[in-house]
């Protein structure tokens, strides 16, 4: 009889390693990320998205992990095996509290998007459609890393669709993050024309 394939890893699983790493003090950016970058870029985009969902108070977490995913993004396009990491962002801690707050909400959230994602129209995750996830999630990554007040959530959510899309050759899933990015981004766009022009009217109206 044939063997059975092995059976691959559970991403939660993968994502739950990080927690005996920091546990008591913490760790850098930097060495979270090459914990994550050692299994695949993917995984690390996965990472980096679902940081974008964790309150940081104190902490610019939009903007770090925002420029990061940019940074990795060109990675994935450049030179995949070695995502690029600048070091003034990499030194930035990620405290032992954080990473609780994160592996509590993270591993319950992967685990059931898990259930969802399957091999199906791989070639949107394959190939030239690597290339056009990378600059999906790079598009996105400037919306995570702007100030925009609830703002950075969907920009999160369609990293994380299409990490777990070429984590698992999910191309439905990873269509489903970039249908996410393009609303997501047609919103504050027009958001911000919408602004520009009550602010062009409102200057109309001053008497200076």
């Amino acid at each position: 009889m044939p063997s059975s394939p092995p059976r691959r890893s559970s991403i939660a699983s993968d994502l739950a390693r990080l927690r005996r790493h920091g546990r008591h003090d913490g760790m850098t950016v930097a060495a979270a990320g090459e914990v994550m970058a050692q299994r695949s870029t993917p995984l690390l985009l996965l990472f980096l998205g679902l940081l974008g969902f964790v309150p940081s108070p104190g902490l610019p977490l939009g903007l770090i992990t925002g420029s990061l995913v940019i940074c990795v993004a060109v990675g994935l396009l450049l030179r995949p095996n070695n995502p690029p990491i600048p070091g003034l962002l990499g030194r930035r801690r990620l405290s032992a509290g954080l990473l609780h707050r994160f592996m509590r909400f993270a591993i319950p959230f992967v685990r059931r998007l898990e259930r969802l994602f399957r091999p199906r129209l791989t070639w949107v995750v394959s190939g030239l459609g690597v290339a056009v996830a990378a600059v999906a999630i790079l598009i996105q990554g400037i919306g995570l890393a702007l100030p925009l007040p609830f703002g950075n959530l969907p920009f999160a959510f369609g990293i994380v669709l299409i990490a777990l899309g070429l984590l698992t050759r999910d191309g439905l899933g990873a269509l489903a993050g970039h249908f996410v990015g393009i609303a997501s981004t047609a919103l504050f766009v027009t958001l911000g024309i919408g602004l520009f022009r009550a602010g062009a009217d409102l200057s109309i109206l001053l008497p200076w």
